[in-house]
């Protein structure tokens, strides 16, 4: 089922702006262009899956023949201090030797090997999930970082239109106690009421400038103007509609998930592994050796070619418990790595529950609250105009402008919970693409409706003001 919902905030520059309209500068997808750049979350797990690559092929090297090339230089001295032949009773020599050894060793059997390399391959694949995973978290970061800036914007706009009206009924209130139409109690609720929206204005504002802060942690910089939500959103039921149908999708999906499974293959590879250490293991080595000796103490030199072929038979039969040891430690970091695997998946089925019951909440919070910002808005024209006509109290009007500003800062948070609640219910899945952040993005303001947040929010001069105000 698909819904409209149309905003109220006439005076809200947040909520202003034509649904499917072009986004202005800094949207949604330009703040996550940005974080792909800059955010050092997804560099790091990018530079992890780049160095995992490398794993694979020191894992293949291990199967593969090495080739190597020895090559020395020796010169000999050697005198007679005592012989028994008496050719050679005295005498002394000097001469170099040259020696030049090529070998080749290639392992024909080695179990640790084997179970190092598929070790290595279910490593890539744990890796390359957890980039997945990062780059949806990427992409969810984003997202929530980007609404709470504009949620927080949409609650300073409120409370600034809020100052406004009380602003605007306290200055009636005191001209009417002093033409003595008003008693002194009223003037001192008025005031009283405009001071505390002055102190929730200061404390909206951190709020809104630490969500700004959540942005450039992300990508480097504070934003200087975002698109906001357009006044008409679309909410669509999620589908399938039954909650079951998304568990079982993130069971199969979930980028996290997929990769503790992984990891706990990578764990019992290790344990194969250490095992392999009880066997035997066969190296096929071949050499090539020359030694060339121009001269030596009982005539003169020589050059020898010599070649090698060999099957060499390694068989372990004890090395103090070290072997033994290792494999009981694998097993109890495969049974950890099992347990972490549950562990995610079970916190991955609680948060797709919730992100699914979030959107279906949400949508039902908006629709309702749509209609009591409605009804507020003209519950206090109508107190308005029955206090100027003097029907009504001075504190039922301070009561109802309060009611409006909670109802506004509500309903205005629930359209952000409706998205970023979807969004999550995609990332539980593992099927939260770059498509899901455009398709929000249509739904942004176009240029004209885009505000420079920056200038507004982050000048220290509109922080004196307001402070200045309130004392």
């Amino acid at each position: 089922m698909q819904k409209g919902v149309k905003g109220i905030f006439a005076g809200l520059v947040l909520t202003g702006g034509v649904y499917s309209g072009s986004a202005g500068a800094e949207d949604l997808i330009e703040i996550y262009q940005l974080a792909l750049k800059n955010d050092p979350t997804y560099q790091a797990g990018f530079h992890e899956h780049e160095a995992s690559k490398e794993i694979y092929s020191q894992a293949k090297a291990v199967l593969l023949p090495t080739i190597k090339f020895d090559f020395s230089e020796t010169e000999t001295t050697q005198d007679i201090i005592s012989s028994d032949n008496a050719v050679f009773s005295s005498g002394s020599t000097s001469y170099p030797t040259t020696e030049m050894t090529l070998s080749l060793t290639q392992s024909v059997y080695s179990f640790s090997n084997w179970a190092y390399f598929k070790q290595a391959k279910e490593d890539v694949k744990r890796v390359a999930a957890e980039l997945e995973d990062v780059r949806q978290d990427l992409m969810m970061r984003t997202a929530e970082n980007y609404f709470a800036a504009l949620r927080e914007y949409d609650n300073y706009t409120a409370v600034q239109s809020e100052v406004a009206s009380l602003e605007k009924h306290y200055e009636l209130v005191s001209q009417q106690r002093q033409d003595g139409l008003a008693r002194v109690t009223d003037e001192l609720d008025a005031q009283a009421r405009f001071m505390q929206a002055k102190a929730r204005e200061v404390e909206i504002r951190n709020t809104l400038k630490d969500a700004l802060q959540g942005l450039k942690e992300m990508t480097g910089q504070l934003p200087q103007t975002l698109a906001p939500l357009g006044i008409e959103l679309e909410l669509i039921d999620p589908n399938p509609a039954m909650p079951e149908e998304w568990v079982e999708k993130s069971r199969n999906n979930n980028p996290m998930v997929i990769a503790k499974r992984y990891a706990s293959s990578v764990a019992y590879q290790e344990v194969r592994r250490q095992k392999g250490g009880h066997y035997p293991t066969l190296d096929f080595v071949l050499t090539q050796n020359t030694r060339e000796t121009q001269g030596s103490l009982f005539g003169g030199g020589s050059e020898v070619e010599t070649q090698d072929m060999m099957l060499k038979l390694t068989v372990p039969i004890y090395a103090g418990g070290a072997v033994s040891s290792k494999v009981r430690e694998a097993v109890e970091l495969h049974n950890k790595a099992k347990d972490e695997l549950e562990i995610e998946w079970r916190a991955t089925e609680r948060e797709t529950y919730a992100a699914f019951d979030g959107v279906v909440g949400s949508i039902a919070k908006v629709e309702a609250l749509q209609r009591s910002v409605d009804a507020y808005e003209l519950g206090v024209d109508a107190k308005r105009t029955a206090y100027e006509s003097g029907l009504t109290s001075s504190l039922s009007v301070l009561d109802a402008e309060r009611d409006l500003f909670f109802a506004r800062t509500d309903f205005s948070s629930a359209r952000y919970d409706y998205l970023v609640n979807m969004l999550r219910l995609k990332r539980a899945v593992g099927m939260l693409k770059e498509e899901d952040l455009s398709a929000i993005n249509r739904s942004l303001a176009d240029d004209e409706q885009t505000f420079d947040i920056t200038a507004r929010v982050m000048d220290s001069r509109t922080y004196r003001r307001t402070e200045q105000a309130i004392r």
